[in-house]
């Protein structure tokens, strides 16, 4: 039988005997031991009393070698029970006189033996030496036998062993006495718990007639069955109400699982659901089917409480302009996807798609403000495309991005040429990982020149890729590394290697100015921006005013709080702050008063086409105008002739780069146009 199935009774009373067998053997063990050391002591007692009186009186009998008398002695010592023989040795341990007892027979001399007792297996012998004058002059060795000790031994044993037994047989009875009385209560209640258990029956109860601690517990049981008894009563009672409320709960979550809590539209669980169960009826029946992605621009400035409003309106106009047997659903965000069944005509789509996109531009008044939404449509249909459901929806995402790219209000057909630019992306995109872990990048500067003396002012540090195939344009890989998130990693890159190469120059000894980085949109919305940037210049020791940071007109198209707050603490540091490419987007101009920036750099394409309008040189100039009211550094980019470089000069601009003066070039051909300092110090980086 397991241990674990005996029970636990049984398992107390092995447990208490195991207990007691234990303590009552270890008693008579220590009486049995105690008793057999008092008998072996008081054996070597008498033998030595004997053996003191024996040696004292053979004394004179050694001096004057009277073995007679000697013999005599021993003689008269037999009448001692266990003395086996008694000897007497010279000082040479040679026979001098011996008694030994009839039947005895036993060689052991003075040389097989220690001063003192010592037990053999039957016998016990006692070896005193015999002194005159502190001189040993014999030796005394008595025998003694030891099989009444044995015998004595024996009998201790039969008696700790009979004790033993009867002590555990007793133990036996009383425990097992005391485990019966305990027992019947507690099965009494075992069983109770079992027909409740099984029956369900909350009215049974025990018997309230003990008055101990088991009597505590069955009252204890009994208060628990009644107060159960008048629970489940209660439960009885409320059956219908709980059934209906979970009813309700359940028709709740199944709204939540399959439709979207702000808009009520069915979610992207729901639809695609139906898009999958329409592409069934399309294939069966042999119609046509489409699908719409929309995204739509939302200014997200005024706020999450006047978005939700416009994406409630959105919903309501979409659902208004679709048929009953079409169906919608929030993707999430702000895109909307539709599924347009019973349809095979470009035509109809197409007039679907711009009355979609006309009622959307439609003004909204909500809150006080009035708001226009443009949206972006992708369009992808069966039986053109035959796909799954997930990749038509892909198809219309796809064609979606290429609307979004002509531009707000716009609508695309999928075609095979789109999922060609797909795949050339994603193959640009595993490319473009690879070189990051390749380290296959490397930094070109281009100089910066005062316009009047044409003095050195300032470098802008440019980011090269070449793979097997050539050069690769920044102008391609910087995109799509800012989709595929590789963009802030490039970032931290080219801070560490342009930090490391002006290391490199202050040791040399040249006079430096700033080299300017092209930092994008998404590293300056980090909030640990500045921290970064200030480790990187601590590592190698580069001081604040030798790194400057150009952005790009995107990144204030919003002017968010997070922007204004890296860049007021990147100024903070000391480093400046320039504006590139500006001219390009016209709605930043009314934001130059607020943000924290030092330079402008007028966009290239204006450069290119100074002297050819008007209109043109009036936009060069005003930006510089406007650049020098907010006490602003103007930089031309792009100058590649004599006429282009007189021109800004004329006009006020600051500083020019362009190939008229150099093109990017690596750094050690850089260092032509630097200039030593004559005592150079190590620099640090202030927090």
């Amino acid at each position: 039988m397991s241990v674990r199935r005996t029970s636990f009774f049984a398992r107390q009373l092995l447990a208490t005997l195991c207990v007691n067998f234990l303590s009552l053997s270890l008693v008579a063990f220590l009486l049995y031991s105690s008793f057999v050391s008092d008998y072996k002591a008081s054996l070597v007692n008498a033998l030595s009393s004997q053996s003191t009186l024996l040696s004292s009186a053979s004394r004179t009998s050694l001096l004057f070698d009277d073995a007679s008398t000697t013999e005599s002695l021993l003689l008269a010592a037999s009448g001692l029970e266990p003395i086996r023989f008694a000897r007497v040795y010279d000082s040479d341990q040679t026979l001098f006189a011996s008694y030994t007892r009839d039947g005895v027979t036993d060689n052991t001399s003075p040389t097989e033996l220690q001063n003192g007792a010592t037990f053999t297996d039957h016998s016990l012998y006692l070896l005193e030496p015999i002194y005159f004058d502190e001189e040993t002059i014999g030796y005394l060795l008595l025998a003694g036998d030891t099989r009444q000790l044995e015998q004595q031994q024996r009998n201790a044993m039969v008696v700790a062993l009979g004790v033993l037994a009867l002590s555990m047989l007793i133990s036996y009875l009383l425990n097992w006495h005391l485990q019966r009385m305990l027992s019947r209560p507690l099965n009494s209640l075992i069983n109770l718990i079992k027909k409740v258990a099984r029956h369900r029956d909350y009215s049974l109860r025990l018997p309230d007639v003990r008055q101990d601690e088991l009597g505590e517990l069955f009252r204890g049981v009994n208060d628990i069955l009644t107060t159960t008894e008048k629970h489940q009563a209660q439960l009885e009672n409320h059956n219908t109400e709980l059934e209906s409320l979970v009813e309700l709960r359940t028709e709740q979550l199944f709204q939540r699982a399959n439709y979207d809590a702000l808009t009520h539209l069915p979610n992207r669980h729901l639809f695609l659901d139906r898009l999958e169960q329409g592409l069934k009826l399309a294939g069966r029946n042999n119609h046509g089917i489409a699908v719409m992605f929309l995204d739509l621009l939302i200014n997200d400035s005024l706020g999450h409480d006047i978005g939700d409003e416009v994406l409630i309106d959105v919903a309501r106009k979409l659902k208004d302009i679709i048929r009953d047997a079409d169906s919608i659903c929030r993707w999430g965000g702000d895109e909307f996807i539709i599924m347009v069944e019973h349809t095979t005509q470009r035509h109809e789509l197409i007039k679907l798609a711009e009355r979609i996109i006309s009622s959307l531009y439609k003004p909204m008044n909500i809150n006080e403000n009035r708001l226009h939404i443009s949206t972006s449509i992708g369009i992808a249909s069966f039986p053109e495309q035959q796909a799954t459901a997930m990749e038509l929806l892909k198809f219309a995402d796809t064609s979606m991005y290429h609307a979004k790219a002509a531009g707000p209000g716009h609508y695309r057909f999928f075609d095979s040429n789109m999922m060609t630019d797909s795949i050339n992306r994603l193959s640009m995109e595993s490319t473009l990982r690879q070189a990051i872990q390749d380290n296959a990048f490397h930094v070109v500067y281009q100089p910066q020149f005062d316009t009047r003396t044409q003095d050195l002012r300032g470098i802008e540090a440019v980011i090269r890729w070449e793979d097997t195939e050539g050069r690769v344009p920044a102008s391609v890989f910087i995109p799509v590394s800012e989709e595929a998130g590789f963009i802030n990693e490039l970032s931290c890159w080219m801070l560490n290697q342009v930090s490391r190469q002006i290391q490199q120059w202050m040791e040399s000894g040249f006079k430096l100015v700033p080299v300017a980085i092209n930092l994008p949109a998404c590293f300056i919305t980090q909030p640990d921006c500045a921290q970064q940037i200030v480790c990187i210049l601590r590592k190698y020791y580069v001081p604040p005013h030798l790194l400057e940071i150009e952005l790009t007109e995107n990144t204030f198209i919003k002017a968010t709080d997070q922007v204004l707050r890296s860049l007021k603490a990147i100024k903070s540091l000391g480093v400046e702050v320039s504006l590139d490419d500006f001219g390009t987007g016209y709605s930043c101009l009314s934001y130059i008063s607020t943000l924290p920036i030092d330079k402008l750099k007028i966009d290239g394409s204006f450069v290119s086409q100074l002297g050819q309008s008007q209109s043109n040189d009036g936009i060069v100039k005003a930006i510089i105008m406007l650049a020098r009211s907010q006490g602003l550094v103007t930089v031309g980019e792009c100058v590649e002739t004599k006429d282009q470089l007189e021109k800004l000069a004329d006009m006020g601009c600051e500083l020019i780069q362009g190939y008229y003066f150099s093109p990017p070039q690596l750094p050690a051909d850089i260092t032509c146009f630097f200039k030593r300092e004559p005592h150079s110090q190590p620099h640090t980086v202030s927090g």
